[in-house]
């Protein structure tokens, strides 16, 4: 089912009463609008500790909080007030060595401690959230290519921050490069593609989680037509039983979604799936083809079945093509490989090197990356990009007119018949965490 004719979003202007709800001085009420990005804004948005503009970090998602690790940006000065007194950065400079929660219902973010077990490698790594265990594979330190790694980190963020490497028993391990993309399988880790900022190439192997034993999946020898060619900064897609590549490219080249490299985890067979052009629109004055342009460093993120249906969805955001910088949104169905464009669905602004993830319930994040003129962003935008059940709209209608809650007693809102559910999504510090709090800065919705 599609929303994305629907209107935008309301955004009346509020004053808080004695109680400290929100109530409408132009009597406005909450809506829920789905496939409309909007920004992420706290209502003091000179306050708080905030991740400074950046591109090439990873975002992951769980029920309650946006994750972000490492980043980079070249253009902050050596006298930010901010980091000038950080160790971190100025070990790390210009690369984040610091990972970051932001909490949905505060709409706030923390940084948490754990730089000093961190990777240094910290640009175009590959990230997966699992249960409560951050898994954090390869990528790049500066200069680019030059400092690559072919490292599995673990944190599980349940009960502590630190990285934990995790050490291969034994195998052939994969080269050190940058711009993978992962797959979760079972106890199976894939991982595909990548470069060494010299050489690219598709190749896969997997990790078993258990034994610690590193295996080759496929090695690209150019036996197959169907092997996709060497690419960084590509997304995937999994079914349960095919691994489908999803654009990235080379230094030169951004590849397209229109024939669509899968490889075949029964057979360990690549083969090239053609997919449908959205013909909803009329393409004519656009020079598109109804299908998403190619490009490289954009976000995707993938959507369970529902509704009966084998198979989920993938939904790709942004991204880069050597000329043209993108702020569109499409979908493709892993059932019957059909793109449709969300035409309401946009991005605020065209980025790449930003990234994206959903939560379990269907909201799409974005956070960061390159806008016009190589100037990085630390914007959070949000959008359902699936229709959720009735609680979570309630939740949403709750926090929209009783912002001041998020900040009462646990106990408090469970005896005032809030679900806990709910009330463990708040921004409550875990028992592990300490004061330590990332410097205030200056935040700037500009860029």
């Amino acid at each position: 089912m599609m929303f994305d004719h629907l209107d935008s979003p309301l955004s009346p202007n509020y004053s808080d009463d004695d109680m400290g709800l929100k109530t409408s001085k132009s009597e406005n009420i909450y809506a829920f609008r789905p496939f409309e990005f909007r920004l992420c804004v706290d209502d003091d948005v000179s306050s708080g500790p905030f991740p400074k503009p950046r591109s090439g970090h990873r975002i992951v998602c769980d029920s309650a909080n946006l994750y972000s690790f490492g980043g980079y940006n070249p253009y902050i000065s050596d006298s930010d007030e901010d980091l000038k007194d950080d160790p971190a950065w100025q070990e790390c400079k210009p690369l984040f060595q610091e990972l970051w929660r932001f909490n949905y219902a505060t709409c706030k973010w923390r940084k948490l401690p754990c730089h000093s077990s961190m990777p240094k490698e910290l640009a175009s790594n590959a990230v997966i959230l699992d249960g409560g265990i951050l898994l954090v594979y390869g990528g790049t330190g500066v200069p680019f290519g030059f400092k690559c790694s072919n490292s599995l980190y673990l944190c599980d963020i349940t009960k502590g921050t630190e990285m934990k490497p995790v050490k291969p028993s034994r195998g052939t391990e994969p080269a050190s490069q940058y711009g993978q993309a992962l797959v979760l399988n079972g106890q199976w880790l894939y991982t595909m593609g990548g470069t060494t900022g010299f050489v690219y190439n598709s190749d896969v192997h997997r990790f078993n989680l258990r034994t610690q034993v590193w295996e080759e999946v496929y090695i690209c020898k150019g036996l197959s037509s169907h092997e996709p060619e060497g690419r960084y900064r590509h997304e995937l897609a999994f079914d349960g039983r095919k691994i489908y590549v999803l654009g990235g490219g080379t230094a030169n080249e951004s590849y397209g979604f229109q024939d669509i490299p899968a490889l075949d985890l029964t057979t360990n067979v690549w083969e090239t799936i053609t997919t449908k052009p959205d013909t909803r629109h009329s393409w004519s004055h656009t020079g598109h083809t109804g299908y998403p342009a190619p490009r490289r460093c954009h976000g995707c993120v993938q959507l369970p079945p529902e509704g009966g249906a084998e198979k989920g969805s993938v939904i790709i955001s942004g991204g880069y093509n050597d000329h043209v910088m993108y702020g569109d949104v499409w979908r493709l169905d892993l059932n019957d490989m059909q793109w449709y464009f969300m035409l309401k669905c946009i991005l605020p602004r065209a980025v790449y090197f930003h990234s994206a993830a959903v939560t379990p319930a269907g909201r799409m994040f974005t956070f960061g990356g390159i806008v016009e003129n190589g100037i990085r962003t630390n914007q959070v935008c949000a959008a359902w990009v699936r229709i959720p059940k009735l609680a979570e709209m309630c939740w949403e209608a709750i926090l929209y007119y009783s912002p001041r809650m998020t900040s009462e007693p646990r106990n408090k809102l469970i005896n005032m018949g809030i679900p806990r559910e709910f009330v463990d999504r708040l921004d409550y510090p875990l028992p592990y965490e300490t004061a330590l709090e990332a410097p205030l800065g200056r935040r700037d919705q500009s860029h």
